[in-house]
């Protein structure tokens, strides 16, 4: 790992600790809601950490949706984030606080995994298939050549 990517994992760690730790310092009740929403801002943590750490700088920069996959990732981790947090705050019944935020992270599921899913065509070549007239021309080639040889 490299000391940009180290430097950025420690600050995304950081960054997520901080949060954890003003989030429990400022809620007093712990209400369904509030474990609903963490939990799904922590999924979107978790995928953040993802697509930026341990996918291939290739099918990060994929294109799905019309925009990269980091891209996507990171607008995902920003609406659930805002949407988490503002939904942790209040005492909502259960069904109004998982159906929308269960609707967001499907979406992005149906544009990330396809990507990470798909074969990396990048720094694959081409593959030659192989015709028998090829063959049989690269034979008739080595014939003639032979020929020529004994002839002189």
């Amino acid at each position: 790992m490299d000391r940009k990517k180290l430097q950025l994992t420690l600050g995304f760690g950081v960054f997520f600790v901080a949060y954890l730790i003003v989030l429990f310092l400022v809620t007093n009740n712990l209400h369904t809601s509030f474990w609903v929403s963490l939990i799904f801002v922590v999924l979107a943590f978790l995928f953040m950490t993802i697509a930026f750490f341990f996918v291939s700088n290739e099918k990060r920069k994929k294109q799905v949706v019309g925009m990269p996959v980091t891209t996507m990732t990171v607008m995902y981790f920003v609406i659930e984030f805002v949407m988490g947090t503002i939904f942790m705050f209040f005492d909502i019944e259960f069904v109004w606080v998982f159906v929308p935020q269960f609707i967001v992270f499907v979406l992005f599921l149906l544009c990330f995994m396809p990507a990470m899913i798909s074969e990396n065509n990048y720094k694959r070549e081409p593959q030659k298939t192989k015709n028998k007239n090829d063959e049989t021309q690269k034979l008739d080639e080595n014939n003639m050549k032979e020929q020529n040889k004994s002839e002189n």
